[in-house]
């Protein structure tokens, strides 16, 4: 963990910390000078966000691959429960941090000196990283954030983050591959191991599989945060 001024809390080693001091700077130079515009009130709740939902969702990780590694394959019950619970806040975290990073941009790319893009209640209400992928493909294609974001949603591994939430929050755990044998020796036990269901791919692998997917959600949030603040006006 280190130090974030910004948000006078630690947060994990990976998040982008000097990315995010620059966007703060560079939006702060828009929406409150001359004055306080009324973009910042929903800028200023959304980017607190960010840093609270990335370390949550590293915190969640790292508490399942403890439990991992001091009791392996054989927990009871409770301890079935306390990694589902933490796999569920890690996908959880990961996805408000990106949809809170997009409600961000998309306050600040509503200034008139930004983008002017539509960002009325209608608009706030359906906001996250896909409506905002959509809304800058129509409206300002060739910026590096609308070619950012375009990548970013069709990555598989947001794909994989969005969908193991969303089977997570709204149907069911992920059902968990449980291996028998008669005389033969079992396979290696991994740390995930999931069957496939009726909206998510099987999922198989050890603790660095997801190891790998968080750095890319540290990777994708340091892309969006440099390209909001390339958004901001130079002689802001």
């Amino acid at each position: 963990m280190r130090y974030c001024e910004e948000y006078c809390t630690d947060v994990p080693d990976d998040f982008p910390v000097e990315e995010l001091e620059h966007f703060m700077a560079a939006a702060r130079k828009v929406l409150l000078q001359p004055q306080k515009g009324p973009e910042w009130q929903e800028f200023a709740g959304a980017s607190n966000l960010i840093g609270w939902r990335f370390r949550a969702a590293g915190e969640d990780w790292e508490a399942y691959k403890r439990s991992w590694n001091e009791l392996g394959e054989s927990v009871p019950h409770e301890g079935i429960y306390v990694r589902e619970k933490t796999l569920f806040g890690m996908f959880s975290a990961g996805v408000s941090c990106m949809d809170s990073t997009a409600y961000a941009l998309a306050a600040l790319a509503s200034h008139p000196r930004v983008l002017a893009l539509p960002f009325g209640v209608k608009q706030q209400r359906v906001c996250n990283l896909s409506r905002l992928n959509d809304w800058l493909t129509t409206n300002a294609p060739t910026t590096g954030l609308s070619v950012a974001l375009q990548v970013i949603c069709a990555s598989n591994e947001w794909k994989l983050w969005t969908d193991l939430r969303n089977r997570m929050a709204h149907r069911s755990n992920l059902p968990r591959i449980i291996n028998a044998s008669v005389g033969a020796p079992l396979p290696p036990a991994k740390a995930l191991q999931f069957a496939a269901t009726s909206s998510t791919p099987p999922v198989e692998g050890d603790l660095p599989h997801f190891d790998t997917l968080h750095s890319w959600l540290a990777n994708a949030l340091q892309t969006l945060l440099v390209q909001g603040t390339a958004l901001c006006p130079a002689d802001a």
